[in-house]
């Protein structure tokens, strides 16, 4: 019996790293064919830890917003949409404040404008939903979602 386990064990042992040498050697393959190796170029947020922690639950909620935003246009709800953008995302007092906090400590000047242009593009997709024009609001999500992106290409935690 304890050679049977011992056996086993052994087994599920080399055919986990036989799966794993496989995922990296698929994974270092598919790096190369990308290019090889980078290194992350991105301007780094010079914030104290905590302020990076909180600032990444706020991207993620965010995103969780987006994603309320995008079932309610796809399900026609286009006052549910344009409430959820105004009073999640739209540019208010508390935002410019959290944006001009974060982009302070960020030391860089187009932190700030960047967040400042996802945030008044919510206010446009609130603004189209509202007149009941669902396409312009998808049209506006969309643009939403590079400036999210724009912002994400050009700094990192």
């Amino acid at each position: 019996m304890k050679k049977f386990v011992l056996f086993t064990i052994t087994l599920i042992g080399f055919l986990t790293a036989a799966a794993f040498a496989l995922d990296h050697s698929q994974m270092h393959e598919m790096m190369m064919e990308q290019g090889g190796h980078k290194t992350d170029s991105r301007t780094e947020l010079k914030m104290p830890e905590p302020m990076k922690v909180m600032h990444k639950e706020i991207m993620r909620k965010h995103m969780d917003t987006v994603s309320e935003i995008t079932a309610a246009l796809a399900g026609n709800e286009l006052e549910r949409a344009a409430a959820i953008a105004t009073k999640d995302l739209g540019w208010s007092d508390m935002q410019e404040k959290m944006c001009a906090m974060f982009g302070d400590s960020a030391g860089d000047k187009d932190f700030f404008a960047l967040g400042k242009a996802m945030h008044t593009k919510a206010d446009a997709l609130a603004d189209a939903a509202v007149k009941g024009d669902r396409d312009k609001a998808l049209t506006y999500l969309s643009q939403l979602v590079k400036k999210c992106n724009a912002c994400h290409e050009r700094f990192r935690h």
